[in-house]
């Protein structure tokens, strides 16, 4: 597997039948306005986070690594919020790498007298991927040497991206659709191929106990459902925050078990995600790191009555 990865790799990205998808986060909330455009300003600050994803580090020359930029904060004259992010992805250790950036825009809506929350939003992004040939070494004893002379050093391939989305909450309660790459722009880089549209669903809650004035601890189950192309993911799980711990732990269905440990006060939260596989792949992948922090920055009140919500 680890000889003949390289000629899977420019097979899988040259192929005009192959469809790629986006990077997965397993801290979906932390990436909020990549999981939905129409999240951004939800909350009462300036959100600006940052994290880093290693997957599929134990297989040598087959890494998949990710990195991600957001912020997002509520604009008062605009009546919503506002949003960057930017997604760089890098596989199998340098030769192709996929960079998004994207703005979005959410108007915030109050419904039945201030205890609902709606929000529509929509983001409009550019995309570029490219590939290295030249860092790409096939099997030489299927007729194929390494492209250190190859007059094809970098192909790129640059798009416009289209993304809408719906959320709303009420003091507790939050859930959203979005839909991703709405006009499936082409990144084919030696011909046609369309980037399949993203459908999420994703739902969840807050609760306290009447007995904890202090709302000291809090337990948050939520739900994502993501389909796009022939993948469907759904990943269900909990988690836990006492003062400033958090602990969680969810399940994405026939892939892995995913372990979230953290800290989170008023202006930070740091947290860690390990993805252990569960799949047939499992002793082979070493699984997948995630590291993600956001800084909730004062910035200006939002101008409703009703309190805005932070995921945990």
């Amino acid at each position: 597997m680890k000889k003949y990865f390289p000629l899977f790799l420019f097979s899988f990205f040259y192929l005009n039948s192959i469809k790629a998808q986006d990077p997965i986060f397993s801290q979906n909330l932390c990436t909020r306005t990549y999981l939905n455009p129409a999240i951004a300003g939800t909350d009462s600050t300036l959100a600006i986070s940052a994290g880093y994803r290693n997957q599929w580090a134990g297989i040598n020359g087959t890494t998949y690594a990710t990195t991600h930029f957001s912020a997002d904060q509520y604009v008062r004259f605009l009546r919503g919020g506002i949003g960057l992010d930017i997604i760089h992805d890098v596989a199998g250790q340098g030769p192709l790498t996929t960079t998004n950036i994207n703005f979005s825009y959410a108007p915030h809506f109050e419904l039945f007298n201030h205890t609902l929350s709606l929000q529509p939003g929509f983001s409009i992004g550019y995309f570029q991927k490219s590939i290295d040939v030249s860092q790409l070494t096939l099997p030489s004893n299927i007729g194929f040497q390494h492209y250190s002379s190859s007059p094809y050093q970098l192909s790129k391939k640059t798009n416009v991206d289209l993304n809408a989305g719906l959320f709303m909450y009420t003091k507790k309660f939050y859930g959203g659709i979005s839909v991703m790459h709405i006009n499936e722009p082409d990144e084919g880089l030696i011909g046609p191929a369309k980037l399949p549209y993203k459908l999420t669903i994703h739902a969840g809650v807050n609760l306290n106990f009447k007995k904890d004035i202090n709302h000291n601890f809090t337990l948050s189950p939520n739900v994502i459902f993501q389909r796009q192309q022939n993948f469907n993911g759904v990943v269900v799980g909990i988690t836990t925050k006492y003062k400033w711990f958090l602990l969680g732990v969810n399940y994405r269905n026939r892939d892995s078990m995913i372990y979230n440990i953290g800290f989170q006060n008023r202006f930070l939260k740091v947290g860690y995600t390990y993805d252990y596989t569960t799949s047939k792949l499992t002793n082979a992948t070493g699984g997948s790191h995630e590291i993600q922090v956001i800084w909730f920055l004062h910035y200006q009140k939002k101008a409703c009555k009703i309190n805005t919500i932070r995921f945990i």
